[in-house]
Parts: structure tokens; sequence; C-alpha cells
């Protein structure tokens, strides 16, 4: 019905998302950290106006970040 070479597109495209799952992690703590370090070097009055911002954008759910200096 397919031809080899579609047989081997449709294996690749099966296989690279679960190669590159492995990567995720890694990828989302760096994000992460990135976020959070900018965030906290911004002045605590101004973390207020970037907490109400950022907790309409995420409603229903929540994220909560401690800096090391509060």
């Amino acid at each position: 019905m397919f031809s080899k070479r579609t047989h081997l597109i449709l294996l690749a495209l099966i296989i690279l998302p679960l190669l590159l799952t492995g990567c995720m992690p890694k990828f989302i703590a760096e994000t992460a950290n990135v976020a959070v370090s900018k965030y906290c070097k911004i002045p605590s009055a101004g973390r207020t106006a970037v907490r109400k911002v950022v907790d309409s954008a995420v409603r229903p759910n929540r994220i909560e970040i401690s800096c090391a200096e509060d």
C-alpha cells in the first residue's frame, strides 16, 4: 500500500518525538531558571504588579515564586 520511503518517513515521525522527550525536562528547568532570575531582579514593588498580571494570565491555575531576598 505505502512505498518503502513512506514507511521510513512515518517511522521517523513516530520515533522523533520519543527521542526529543528526553530533552524537555532540561529545557523546562533552564527556561524556568531564567524566568525566575529575571523576576527576582525586579524590585519588590514591581513584583506585585507582575504577580497580578501573571495571576490573571494563568487563572484558574497558580504559579508561586519565592525569591531568596524575600
